[in-house]
């Protein structure tokens, strides 16, 4: 069987086999369920990388192996599932909500991008980058959760600002924007930031069904 199947590529799997999830809730149209498996790709992708660097002496094959299923699980977990949760929000939006898989090219283009400029760049250096160039894929496990929080105080207009914020995202992934490589304080604060994204929605939505509450005791 080819391949190669060990600890090293764990949390890469775990987080694509989250993605297929979020894909299937978001075309079911649970929402915030699909945003939840988009949090967790994101957090399974903040330490895939630190995993496999555990495993001294690793081939050529194997480094390689691991940089290719990694980008391929980036496809799914923050191409697809984020463009799919996009035409699902934007769907009100009728025709224009098909701008959302411009998401999706961007995210590929991106992807494709950072896989040559590593290959050419390794070849002339070692150890790792201090800057990407665009927004790495992977922000946007935070960016769409808190693009989503805007739905409870936006209404009729929500579809609306959630393409544009997927739009400007996208734009952002292939732009020259020279990002800094996170380090392990970075990822903290990713990791602290996506804790209390999940805790407003929590907070917001407790707050929702309260006032309903109230609103029918205060009807009797």
């Amino acid at each position: 069987m080819i391949g190669i199947y060990n600890y090293t590529i764990l949390f890469t799997l775990f987080g694509t086999i989250s993605g297929v999830i979020g894909i299937k809730e978001a075309a079911l149209g649970n929402i915030e369920c699909a945003l939840f498996c988009l949090l967790l790709c994101g957090f399974f992708d903040m330490f895939d990388g630190m995993i496999a660097r555990t495993k001294k002496n690793r081939s050529e094959f194997e480094l390689q192996y691991g940089i290719q299923i990694d980008s391929l699980s980036d496809v799914i977990c923050f191409g697809a599932l984020p463009t799919t949760i996009a035409l699902q929000v934007t769907n009100p939006l009728g025709i224009f909500c098909g701008l959302s898989i411009l998401y999706l090219v961007a995210t590929i283009s991106r992807l494709a991008y950072f896989n040559v400029e590593e290959a050419i760049r390794r070849t002339k250096e070692t150890g790792s980058r201090k800057t990407y160039t665009g927004l790495p894929v992977t922000n946007a496990a935070l960016i769409f959760p808190c693009l989503y929080l805007l739905s409870f105080w936006l209404k009729e207009s929500f579809p609306l600002i959630f393409l544009i914020g997927t739009l400007i995202t996208a734009i952002l992934h292939v732009s020259k924007l020279q990002i800094p490589h996170l380090k392990i304080k970075g990822l903290i604060i990713c990791l602290i930031a996506g804790l209390l994204i999940i805790s407003c929605y929590f907070i917001l939505q407790m707050n929702i069904r309260f006032e309903q509450i109230s609103s029918f005791l205060f009807y009797f």
